[in-house]
C-alpha cells in the first residue's frame, strides 16, 4: 500500500473510532478523535474543543439506545497533512426507561446522513478538524 492509501485508511478509521465510541458512551473516546482546535457542527450548535463535545455529549438521555453504521466513506488528500472525507451513514436510534433488551426488534433506519469531514496529521496521527453533516431522511 501507498503511504496515501494508508493516510486515506487512517482517516476513515478516525470516523469510524469516533462512531463507535458514541455508540459505546465513551465520551472522552469522542473528543479524542477530533483535534483540540476542532469544529464539529452538531445538531445546531458548534462544538469547537474536547470539553465542548464532552459537555454536549453528557446531555444524550441516559438509555439511548443507538447504532451509527458509515457506509461509502471516501478520504482524498488535500495536501501534505490533510485530508476531505466523506461517508453516508444509517442511524437506529431509540430511546427507553431502563437498559433495552437486546437484540432489539428489526425496523428501518430513523435517518440517512451525509458527513464532511477535515483531517488534520498531529504527529503519526489523524485528527477530525472539522466535522459537519447533512440529514437527507429522516
Amino acid at each position: 500500500m501507498t503511504s496515501t492509501t494508508l493516510d486515506q485508511l487512517a482517516c476513515a478509521q478516525v470516523l469510524g473510532r469516533l462512531f463507535h465510541r458514541l455508540d459505546t458512551f465513551d465520551y472522552n473516546g469522542v473528543a479524542a478523535q477530533f483535534s483540540e482546535s476542532c469544529e464539529w457542527h452538531r445538531q445546531g450548535k458548534v462544538l469547537r474543543s474536547h470539553a465542548d463535545i464532552i459537555a454536549a455529549l453528557k446531555l444524550r438521555p441516559q438509555h439511548l439506545f443507538v447504532q451509527h453504521i458509515l457506509h461509502e466513506v471516501v478520504c482524498d488528500p488535500v495536501g501534505a497533512d490533510t485530508m476531505s472525507g466523506f461517508a453516508y451513514m444509517s442511524v437506529f436510534r431509540k430511546e427507553f426507561d431502563r437498559p433495552p433488551q437486546i437484540p432489539l426488534p428489526a425496523e428501518r433506519p430513523d435517518m440517512l446522513i451525509s458527513w464532511n469531514a477535515e483531517f488534520a496529521r498531529e504527529g503519526p496521527n489523524w485528527r477530525i478538524k472539522r466535522l459537519s453533516n447533512t440529514a437527507l431522511y429522516r
